[in-house]
């Protein structure tokens, strides 16, 4: 199979400037815009230096493996669980009810509408996006 230099990396996990170096002295067939596209077989064993595909193979599956596991760590620290979301949900409905509901029959007031919207507000706080 034939890739270009960005495929590579990204697929590889490896910077593209990196995977451009080792490159350097493998033939490779011109593609469209100028892409310089190379054997898969040909760029695995020089970017992990080995004499082997099958070796070139079980590095590259092994820095997929950590690529993949810094990925979902990185998931990890960016996801908010959805129990959290619910809870907080269910709080800030319930206000805006009570709210609602002590207001029954009374004039909306503008302090009335900025409660309820610094309810919605509040949000942010109760679900810890940005620490």
């Amino acid at each position: 199979m034939k890739l270009p230099i960005l495929k590579i990396a990204e697929l590889t996990g490896i910077h593209r400037d990196t995977i451009s170096k080792r490159l350097a002295d493998v033939p490779f067939e011109a593609g469209k815009k100028g892409a310089k596209l190379y054997s898969s077989e040909d760029a695995l064993a020089a970017i992990y230096k080995t004499d082997s595909l099958e070796a070139a193979r079980a590095e590259q599956a092994r820095t997929a493996a950590q690529l993949n596991a810094i990925r979902a760590e990185d998931l990890r620290k960016t996801r908010i669980p959805i129990a959290t979301v619910l809870q907080a949900h269910d709080e800030i409905l319930q206000a805006i009810a009570a709210t609602l509901k002590a207001a029954k029959g009374k004039l909306l007031t503008q302090d009335l509408i900025n409660d309820i919207f610094d309810k919605f507000r509040s949000i942010p706080a109760k679900l810890k996006w940005g620490s």
